[in-house]
């Protein structure tokens, strides 16, 4: 299908011969390229060729930072969280035998010590204030009781 045109008026006519048919002039951008041209480089674009890159030499396996790590110091960390008393325990051995063989690991063994230090001062604390809180609480119910001793009024307020 084709759109249909539609026949100009005479007075559109009349109107498009006076206008000036003359462009716009060009305006000079920042860039030193008119406005609206389209923008020419001013040197041109260099021939690539890839050139083949050296690979460094990768060894077939590498050891993993966990190779060489001291096994009581990885078990101070893991037993920090679960059982405090057994990452005390294992933190110390695993210093003793990091500074005896030259092991790595000091710093995780130093964190499962300070770790299960922490836990076990915690839970001392925690279990401190459960005992007290009872005692508190013995405390109170033997002082309100104590209000209520006797029927016996004859004390307080003479013989009857």
């Amino acid at each position: 299908m084709s759109t249909p045109t539609f026949p100009q008026q005479p007075e559109d006519q009349a109107n498009t011969q006076a206008q000036p048919t003359t462009p716009y002039p060009a305006t000079q951008l920042p860039g030193g390229a008119p406005y609206g041209a389209p923008a020419a480089p001013s040197q041109p674009a260099p021939a690539y060729v890839a050139q083949p890159q050296p690979r460094p030499a990768v060894p077939a396996s590498t050891d993993t930072t966990l190779a060489g790590t001291n096994t009581f110091a990885l078990l101070a960390i893991i037993l920090a969280f679960l059982a405090p008393l057994a990452g005390i325990i294992f933190g110390h051995l695993g210093l003793s035998q990091i500074k005896r063989n030259g092991d790595a690991g000091r710093g995780i063994a130093l964190t499962g010590l300070i770790i299960s230090y922490a836990y076990f001062v915690l839970v001392a604390l925690l279990v401190i204030a459960y005992i007290g809180l009872i005692f508190a609480m013995f405390a109170g119910i033997g002082a309100l009781a104590e209000g209520f001793g006797s029927y016996d009024y004859s004390d307080d307020y003479g013989s009857y």
